[in-house]
């Protein structure tokens, strides 16, 4: 594919969360693109108003001068919802000097972006719609090998396997209670009872301290309960065996899969009667991108193939066919 180049090629917007950086930024390198990363801070009560209710212009924003619009990028890459209002107060101003992707559901009209790039569980179609199974993220094997040199020497010592827990917390969509992370405990046991394995737990930022403290309580001497500040994440998707997934995570979820490693996944109870996460969950299961959780866990693969840089090239034959057209 050839190089989507040029100065100041590409602006990747999000309000500065690491998920939505690593979405941004897996696309815009694997589209090979010259990039900045920018964060959009909005006054109240923009920031936290769903998108459509209010106005947009320039006045919402408070770091509307980190934006030179007199000196602007070909791409805008965005992910996230505060990202939305400032991709579509760039598009009104600058028309076609700009191609807007934004990442995720905008939950506006598609159509006032030149692409959005979504997860299939979220359920947008169009004609500028590019759907995925997994979310767009940064993981390649590049990444992990270079992760898993800088946390080796945490690990070098394990003699078994690794098995690795990634574990979310509670969400508008799952139930992570004290039952909860009780079965999850509980299913930990009985695969440690039938498999000669090295738990490696680490958590998301979202995850309860009580889920922390109970399974430091019931792993943090036999096994590896991570709670370094140092995030070994990315090294253990190498490092890693197996991986068990708490149902709750997209992101973590379609990480593991990149990784081509076999990932277990544990469900939670859901929420909700129509659980968008739960459509993505089965989907995956369905595809056999991952399985769930047995008490003996055996490896398997499968045919999954990196979603980002498939989407990188249909965009770069978008923007080219459009280019040629006009």
């Amino acid at each position: 594919m050839k190089k989507f180049n040029g100065k100041n090629s590409t602006w990747c917007v999000t309000d500065g969360s690491a998920g939505m950086i690593n979405q941004v930024m897996g696309l815009a390198n694997a589209m090979q693109t010259r990039f900045e990363l920018k964060a959009v801070d909005l006054k109240f009560p923009w920031n936290t108003l769903p998108v459509g209710l209010l106005p947009i212009s320039k006045g919402i924003f408070k770091n509307l001068n980190l934006f030179n619009i007199s000196n602007p990028p070909k791409y805008l890459i965005s992910c996230g919802r505060k990202s939305v209002y400032l991709s579509l107060y760039l598009k009104r101003k600058l028309g076609n000097k700009i191609f807007t992707i934004h990442i995720q559901n905008p939950k506006v009209n598609s159509k006032k972006f030149d692409l959005v790039v979504v997860p299939k569980h979220d359920n947008l179609k169009g004609a500028n719609v590019i759907n995925t199974y997994l979310a767009i993220n940064h993981i390649n094997q590049g990444i992990i090998e270079s992760n898993v040199q800088k946390f080796k020497e945490d690990f070098r010592n394990i003699e078994q396997p690794i098995c690795t827990v990634l574990v979310g917390g509670k969400s508008n969509n799952y139930l992570f209670d004290q039952t909860a992370v009780q079965n999850l405990s509980d299913k930990l046991q009985k695969i440690l009872n039938e498999n000669n394995i090295k738990l490696v737990i680490i958590f998301s930022r979202r995850t309860n301290q009580f889920i922390i403290n109970h399974l430091i309580e019931k792993f943090g001497n036999s096994h590896i309960v991570w709670t370094d500040k140092r995030n070994p994440y990315v090294a253990l998707l190498g490092l890693s065996k197996f991986i068990i997934c708490t149902s709750d995570s997209v992101s973590m979820i379609s990480e593991a899969i990149y990784s081509k490693k076999s990932v277990f996944i544990f469900r939670l109870n859901s929420e909700k009667k129509n659980n968008r996460i739960e459509n993505f969950n089965n989907e995956l299961l369905s595809k056999g991108y991952t399985k769930l959780v047995p008490d003996y866990l055996e490896e398997f693969s499968h045919n999954y193939k990196n979603e980002t840089e498939e989407v990188a090239k249909k965009i770069y034959q978008i923007y080219t066919d459009r280019n040629d057209v006009n």
